[in-house]
């Protein structure tokens, strides 16, 4: 009933708006972004049965001036025009257009001048014959309805005619699908994907369900598909809405960092996604039993169990599994072991602490095992002697080093000598296949593999990690709980390490080893429950008190200027907040670093996009993972160009062009939040937590910011701010079942 209804109101909604037929004269204004365009149009009275009353024009030249958007534009060519007049305070009388359809030539002559501007080769001599054997004046709708019937013609080439049925299908279908669907953040290049996965049948698929395009076109979420809808006139309680926003709402929880939601989670979520007046929670659970019957979502057990996404679920399961499977291998024997740790003390001159020694030998006698610490605990110097050791007895064994982002792993190769990749290099990730490395082929043993930063480690990369792992590589994991857990879904490290199955070494802090870093001392104070002093400077740590957000902006202009006149680029300085909005957050913050470090001139070309802008120079970060593009979450780079309608980046040495349709996927990085932060390390971390960001301060966020900073952290705060975060200690609860799964 409701799709009836939604059928009845889109009917009674095309009876209201008016249609007319016209030629295109010329363009007034273009916006290639988003197809916005205000068009010149000659009025054909009565064609094709369609009236035109008498109606204002243009006084210079008794034009039309029709505004709308449309993905491309022949000029001299006639459209069907659908929408409502309107009187603009400036310009008067326009007609504005929801839909424009292409007009198909019905005259011999207007055939062959159509025919002759959509093949290469093919000219009005061609064009001519091809009119004549489809049928004369009709011979572009033949086209249309028997296309095949063009192959059959010797004297024109198969790829002729390939491109031009191509070209008159693309032609008439994506202006009435792009005249349709474009809207404010809704470009051409949108419409062309929905085109390219559909075809001629794009129209139809769309009008039928717009949601779907949010599971088969990449680039489209649940919210443009909603846009797309609503401008049809899909009712807000139609089926097809509920269970898009059912399956958006699975999404939003994984961007929260649950694996799984419970069912009484769902009923407030739903009912903010799409009005708690709209629908009920009949609907709500109708939904789920539709998705579950198709596969798309997972509940263990009967009433009140959790729900998932199915590929969540998949994901959380296989990891479990995986885990379990290597646990199964018997430990490696290593006959005086306790001998070779301390020939590697004596090649490597230094003095390993007992839990040093252990984590090496619990790391090389065990399939899998974790070591966890962190700043100034010597984590470097257990993984160095792991892999001495491993390779000593084992010359021939690949030793694997990875990490999930491309900055942690650089500082793993750098500190080891060794080469180490990201997780997605590891395993040969490519966007069209997925990892070359899986549970199909695996990665070749007897290996060591140790994996960084392993906090960082969302359940469905470490899904298809362990996946890739065969018998006979020992797994080392290494990172840090007390840091924020991973930007994406699930608490990886924490669950593996509180499931008790996998053995677990924890280093202590070491001042010695810790090489008189003060931001690794305050770090262990911070996570061990103590407020590091206020109002100090000492060595690499400098804490400035400051609560007044007039004080705030100035002390952190006064640091960008000094590091800049030391030399230092914008890759080299970090700003920090926990938060993006109030007067001291992260967009504030970003718009003041931004002016300092890469001000705008004539030199620099700019790209508008909604209130923002990207300039050649600037520091940006992925903030969504682009498989197709090979970038991800927390990379960062520096604007290296700017067209009319697309940036280049380059990110570590890779340049990687984001179309308009992508630049959603990009934030201005000279200021990011902590969590954003994950995984990096900057040489100058200038960190700002004060009572503007109270909701936000905890124990772990404060900790993680800290350890950022490489070589000098300045951290801008107050006495009560930074009590409170230190003493906050609550954990934000992620619903993941992953130890429990462990546990069997």
């Amino acid at each position: 009933m409701a799709k009836e209804n939604a059928v009845l109101e889109a009917a009674e909604t095309q009876e209201q708006t008016e249609r007319m037929r016209g030629r295109i004269e010329r363009i007034r204004f273009y916006n290639e972004n988003n197809g916005y365009c205000i068009l010149m149009v000659e009025p054909a009275e009565g064609t094709e049965g369609i009236p035109i009353d008498m109606i204002p024009t243009d006084p210079i030249n008794s034009l039309i001036t029709c505004v709308g958007y449309m993905p491309s534009i022949r000029v001299n060519e006639d459209y069907i025009f659908t929408g409502e007049w309107t009187t603009h305070p400036k310009y008067g009388e326009q007609f504005k257009f929801s839909q424009a359809e292409v007009v198909l030539p019905n005259t011999t002559e207007g055939a062959v001048r159509y025919l002759s501007s959509l093949a290469y080769g093919v000219g009005p001599a061609t064009a001519n014959k091809i009119v004549q054997a489809m049928g004369g004046e009709q011979a572009l709708n033949n086209i249309m309805t028997e296309p095949e019937k063009l192959y059959k013609l010797d004297f024109l080439k198969p790829n002729q005619a390939e491109e031009m049925i191509n070209a008159l299908m693309e032609n008439t279908v994506l202006a009435e699908l792009s005249s349709m669907i474009c809207r404010e953040g809704i470009g051409p290049a949108t419409a062309a994907r929905i085109y390219a996965k559909y075809g001629k049948d794009a129209v139809e698929i769309v009008k039928e369900n717009p949601y779907i395009i949010a599971d088969d076109v990449f680039g489209i979420g649940f919210k443009k598909a909603d846009t797309i809808a609503r401008a049809l006139g899909m009712k807000p309680d139609d089926p097809y809405r509920v269970e898009a926003a059912y399956k958006f709402m699975l999404q939003e929880a994984k961007n929260d960092g649950h694996v799984y939601l419970r069912p009484s989670d769902t009923i407030p979520r739903m009912e903010d996604l799409l009005g708690k007046e709209i629908v009920d929670k009949n609907a709500i659970a109708e939904a789920c039993r539709a998705l579950e019957l198709r596969g798309r979502v997972v509940r263990e057990g009967g009433k009140g169990s959790p729900i998932y996404d199915v590929d969540l679920y998949n994901a959380e399961v296989d990891l479990a599994e995986h885990i379990t499977r290597l646990l199964a291998q018997p430990k490696q024997e290593w006959p005086g072991i306790e001998s070779r740790i301390a020939a590697q003390e004596n090649d490597m001159k230094i003095e390993y602490a007992p839990e040093q020694k252990e984590a090496v030998a619990v790391a090389l006698q065990n399939p899998v095992s974790v070591i966890t610490g962190g700043p100034g605990v010597g984590k470097t110097t257990v993984i160095k002697a792991i892999c001495n050791l491993y390779a000593e007895k084992n010359p021939e064994a690949p030793i694997y080093l990875a990490s999930p982002t491309g900055k942690a792993a650089k500082r793993m190769e750098e500190a080891t000598g060794r080469e180490a990749k990201t997780l997605h290099r590891l395993l040969r990730y490519a966007p069209e296949v997925g990892f070359g490395y899986n549970e199909e082929d695996q990665l070749p043993a007897p290996g060591l593999l140790i994996v960084d930063e392993v906090s960082m480690m969302d359940i469905e990369l470490a899904a298809s990690l362990f996946k890739a792992i065969s018998e006979g590589i020992t797994v080392v994991l290494v990172g840090d709980p007390d840091q924020l857990p991973s930007v994406g879904p699930g608490n990886v490290l924490n669950d593996i390490i509180e499931s008790g199955v996998v053995p677990v070494v924890r280093l202590k802090f070491n001042y010695r080893q810790a090489g008189g870093s003060k931001i690794a001392e305050y770090a262990h104070h911070v996570v061990s429950g103590t407020v590091p002093p206020i109002g100090v400077v000492d060595g690499d740590y400098e804490c400035r008190e400051c609560e007044d957000p007039d004080e705030v902006i100035a002390n952190v202009k006064a640091i960008i200027e000094e590091a800049l006149a030391q030399g230092m680029n914008p890759m080299d300085i970090q700003v920090m907040a926990p938060m993006k909005r109030s007067s001291v957050g992260v967009d504030a913050l970003n718009d003041l670093a931004r002016e300092l470090m890469n001000p705008a001139s004539e030199e620099k070309p700019e790209l508008p996009y909604g209130k923002i802008s990207w300039r050649v120079g600037d520091k940006v970060m992925v903030v969504k993972n682009d498989y197709h593009l090979g970038v991800f979450n927390g990379d960062m780079g520096i604007v290296t160009a700017v067209a009319s309608n697309s940036i280049t980046v380059d990110i570590d040495g890779w340049n990687i062009g984001f179309d308009y349709d992508h630049l959603d996927e990009l934030t201005h990085a000279y200021a990011i939040t902590i969590h954003k932060s994950q995984g990096s390390e900057f040489k100058l971390a200038i960190m700002v937590c004060t009572t503007n960001h109270y909701i936000m301060l905890q124990r772990n966020l404060l900790y993680t910011g800290i350890t950022r900073a490489k070589d000098r952290l300045v951290l801008l705060t107050s006495q009560r701010a930074l009590k409170r975060a230190v003493e906050n200690d609550v954990q934000t609860e992620r619903l993941s079942a992953l130890k429990e799964r462990l546990r069997g």
